[in-house]
């Protein structure tokens, strides 16, 4: 399934990486609630609707995406500006791995979505969503093993 929102935010993808990270998505969506440190799966975050879960971030064409490894339903979502649908405007798309779910997910995902729109045109430009990149997020854990 996907699902879509657009924000009425006019930035960059360079602006989109530099303040929307896994440390400032509680700033721009009420639906995270806290952020803790990195596991091997990912940073671990508390979502309001689901719990306890990890998060991953990436650098994909016009911005980042967020995918949370340890969903059943393979939850990701991106934040990004410049391509259609609306290349004026930060697109926001989230999918899952299933063609359809139960009323009550397909609500909490819609919420996220609707959530982070809201937060981004309202917090999007402030001073305190400005943070530095993070380039490395996650452990590399590959050769280690």
């Amino acid at each position: 399934m996907e699902f879509f929102e657009f924000a009425n935010v006019m930035t960059t993808l360079e602006e989109i990486r530099n303040k929307v990270s896994i440390d400032t998505l509680p700033l721009f969506c009420e639906d995270i609630e806290e952020v803790d440190a990195a596991e091997e799966l990912g940073r671990v975050i508390y979502f309001r609707h689901w719990g306890r879960f990890h998060l991953r971030q990436e650098d994909v064409m016009g911005g980042v995406r967020f995918s949370v490894p340890d969903c059943p339903n393979a939850l990701a979502w991106t934040v990004t500006t410049g391509y259609p649908p609306y290349p004026e405007k930060i697109v926001l798309h989230a999918t899952i791995n299933r063609i359809g779910h139960v009323a009550e997910f397909i609500e909490a995902t819609k919420a996220l979505l609707t959530t982070l729109k809201t937060g981004l045109e309202e917090n999007f430009t402030r001073e305190s969503a400005q943070t530095n990149p993070h380039p490395l997020l996650m452990v590399d854990l590959r050769n280690k093993l």
